[in-house]
Formats: structure tokens, sequence, C-alpha cells
């Protein structure tokens, strides 16, 4: 674990108008860890050395910038705050689709304010190999323990926050630590390869890694790059579409692509948050009986930072 703690300084504020029916809490909590919401306040790395931390206040979302001394990245990704956390995105046709569907119903009713969070392509692919033939508590596990053992603690007036384990300070011994197991070895191939220096545009060059199939690829795509028309399909979502929509398994993803069009990726999103991304048996119970709203266990996608604290 590393010990060494550095002191953040404010170097901005700014506002952003809080658009209608948006929800700051809504979109800051989902899948996030205890230093990215802590139930009130939403915080987001910028860059190296560079945290916003974001309120809502009346009409107004109030963004404070805190930098490392000497560092100034963060002016490059000020104006990048809006598309980052979704703030003027229209979903109003994924809506109209997704209003009393069994998969995504209950999360559309009960939480209309929520967008997706984007992050940057080191770390949607960080998360999307973490992901791999685990469940929510383990794949979620294996990144919080990698943060624990190879983050920055970066200190701001709200506390500590876990930066993004910088790929050239990863090994092999750090990911067995954090229990990674076979994936390590991709990871350590991303990492060799420099994802962290691709944008959305070159993203696809992670699929020549050994390791990075097409559910890592749809899936950072997804959180990445906020392309709704990757489709993150795994045994646990075809699964549950096929029975959701009276289909055979081989039809689920042309299925979700009927229902949803170029939203079948925020729809394959949703349904983990409706369903607690509870393992797979549990969630085809509560499919059966309706139960598509989040909230009926612990932890889940949405209440993950209650379990994720930054120091251990």
């Amino acid at each position: 674990m590393q010990d060494d703690i550095v002191k953040l300084e404010k170097a901005y504020e700014t506002e952003l108008r809080h658009p209608p029916g948006y929800s700051l809490t809504d979109t800051g909590r989902l899948y996030s860890f205890g230093w990215m919401y802590d139930g009130s306040l939403v915080k987001i790395e910028l860059c190296s050395g560079s945290v916003a931390v974001l309120r809502e206040t009346n009409n107004t979302i109030i963004v404070e910038v805190f930098a490392e001394k000497g560092q100034r990245c963060w002016e490059d990704m000020i104006g990048k705050i809006q598309w980052m956390m979704g703030l003027n995105e229209d979903i109003d046709d994924y809506r109209k689709r997704a209003r009393d569907d069994p998969l995504v119903g209950g999360v559309v009713e009960t939480l209309p304010g929520l967008r997706l969070r984007s992050c940057s392509i080191w770390y949607a692919v960080l998360v999307a190999v973490c992901q791999q033939n685990a469940s929510f508590r383990q794949g979620w596990g294996m990144l919080y323990k990698l943060h624990l053992l190879a983050s920055r603690r970066l200190r701001t007036p709200y506390g500590l926050y876990l930066e993004t384990p910088r790929p050239d300070k990863l090994s092999y011994h750090v990911l067995r630590e954090a229990r990674l197991g076979y994936r390590a070895r991709t990871v350590m191939e991303l990492a060799r390869r420099r994802v962290e220096e691709l944008d959305c545009s070159s993203v696809d060059v992670i699929r020549e890694v050994h390791g990075i199939g097409a559910y890592s690829h749809a899936l950072t795509k997804l959180l990445a790059c906020r392309d709704y028309s990757s489709l993150p399909l795994d045994r646990w979502l075809k699964r549950l579409a096929a029975e959701a929509y009276r289909v055979p398994e081989p039809s689920a993803s042309s299925e979700l692509a009927r229902r949803f069009g170029k939203w079948k990726g925020l729809a394959a999103l949703h349904t983990t948050v409706g369903f607690d991304a509870e393992p797979l048996r549990r969630a085809l119970e509560r499919l059966r009986r309706g139960e598509n709203k989040p909230g009926k266990t612990e932890p889940s996608p949405l209440s993950l930072w209650r379990y994720t604290p930054p120091e251990p």
C-alpha cells in the first residue's frame, strides 16, 4: 500500500447550470467508490493530480477544482465536465423505449435523472477486465483492492481521493495481491501498449490485446465514450433478456437491439442497476416477480460507495 499523501490546492471554481430533471446525486453515486461520492458530493478525476468536486445548490452545480502544485492539466478538462457527467444529454427517446420494459422500466421510473458518468479509456478497460467472469462483488472488489494497493492518495478539503492506478506503477505482484488472477496478464499487456494514451477514435486498438473480447471492448466504449450502441452482452444479461422477452438466448442480442436501437448499451447498464447486479439466479427470480427497481439488496451499483472507503 502506498502511504504518501499528496496535498491538493484549490485551483479553480465555476458554476454550471443544473438542467431540469437531471440528478447529480444519482449520476454521481452510480458505480462509485467511497472517494468518488460521499452521500452529497461528487468527485471526478480530471487528470493526474487534479480532482473536481461537484455539489448541487439551488439551480446550479458548483464545481471546485483541486490540483497538485504546479499541475495545470485540469485546464484542458474543465470544458469536458458537462459531457463527462451527462449534464445536457437528451435521452428522451431512450426513456420512451424503456418505459414499462421488464428489464429497465423500473430504473427510468424511479431514477429519471440518472445519467452515465464517463471515465477515461484506461479506467474503463480496468473495470471491464475486472468484470470478466466475475460477480458484481468479485469484480468491484478486485478494482477496490487494486486502488488500495496502487493508487496515489490525493488530499482535498473534502477528504482523500484515490487516483486511478497508473499503468507504469502496476506489477504482477500488485495485481496478484488484488486477486485479479488470470486477468493480470491482460492488464499488464494493456499497460505495455500505453492504452492510457488512447482516445475514443482509437479505442478499437484494445481488441488486439489477448483477453479483450467483445464484452470488454463494448463495456469500455460504453463507459469511456458514451457509446450507447455498444452492447456489453454477457451470460447474465443474455439469460435475463431471453427470459424477459421470451426469445431464445441466441436471439437476446438482436431483441435488445430491436427494442432499444442505438440505446441498447444504456439498457444493458440499467439492467444491472434495476436488478442490483444480483447473481443470475436471484435476478431471474426478481424478474419473474416483476421486481426491476433497485434497492432490494446491498451492496449494489447505487450503494457501492457506502462499502468502499478510501482507507480500509
